[in-house]
């Protein structure tokens, strides 16, 4: 994206940005002792001084004001970037792929429910945290191959790294690929120190890329993960024992 179509407004004012807010005008907010206090719109991006404000922090407010997802990352082959609502039948396809489910949670049986959960994410996770998981692009073919991201994981110390490629794009260097830019993406972008990685006892394939990655393991864990109810498909958290590798930066 061209940064000389951004336009993205810049106020130390808490009612300028309250119309800015109301008009959905891209704005970020610059704190001062005076302001500090004020009640400013939720979700207001907010920075300590103009030096945080350069083109790329510019282009990123732009996006999340009109809906476009972010680029994370770019490799020789890849390009990851924030999810859409477009790539969820695409994730169906991907997910239909011999063996994908047998190591990580299913994607909701009613596509709508996963649409609807897509939205929420991108409302609530992206805008939140300023981080989760992504999607991987094929740069060659522009297809969406699988994904990978960062996400919080409650009771664990650093971001739980996560990926999914589908079938016919395994054993072909991706994951690696794409898994290396998202740790040095943490590191330099979000500033994280420490990775975690939850993985089967039984899922070699993911157990050797932990350790080119330079995960170490430490030993069993429980993880909360969702269980989708095939009868009524509803929701319901269950524990799995999982062994988790941690890399620090």
């Amino acid at each position: 994206m061209s940064t000389e179509k951004i336009d993205v407004k810049i106020t130390a004012s808490p009612i300028q940005a309250a119309d800015y807010a109301k008009r959905n005008i891209p704005y970020i907010v610059v704190l001062n002792e005076e302001n500090r206090t004020a009640q400013f719109p939720s979700g207001a991006y907010c920075v300590e001084g103009m030096d945080a404000v350069d083109d790329t922090y510019k282009e990123r407010v732009y996006r999340r004001f009109h809906g476009i997802p972010w680029d994370i990352a770019e490799t020789v082959r890849l390009k990851i970037r924030e999810i859409t609502v477009d790539d969820v039948p695409r994730l169906y396809e991907l997910y239909s792929g011999e063996g994908i489910t047998k190591y990580m949670e299913p994607l909701f049986p009613e596509m709508q429910k996963e649409i609807e959960y897509t939205k929420a994410y991108i409302e609530n996770v992206y805008k939140f945290y300023g981080y989760g998981m992504w999607v991987i692009v094929h740069k060659k073919s522009g297809a969406v191959i699988g994904r990978v991201g960062l996400e919080y994981k409650e009771g664990f110390d650093g971001l739980e790294l996560g990926f999914m490629l589908g079938t016919e794009y395994q054993h072909c260097g991706y994951a690696y690929e794409a898994c290396k830019a998202v740790l040095t993406y943490g590191i330099h972008m979000l500033g994280i120190t420490r990775f975690c990685a939850f993985v089967n006892d039984e899922n070699m394939a993911s157990i050797r890329l932990c350790g080119r990655l330079g995960f170490i393991r430490t030993g069993n864990v429980k993880v909360k993960e969702l269980h989708f109810d095939e009868k009524n498909f509803g929701e319901n958290v269950t524990e799995k024992e999982l062994v988790c590798y941690v890399c620090e930066a």
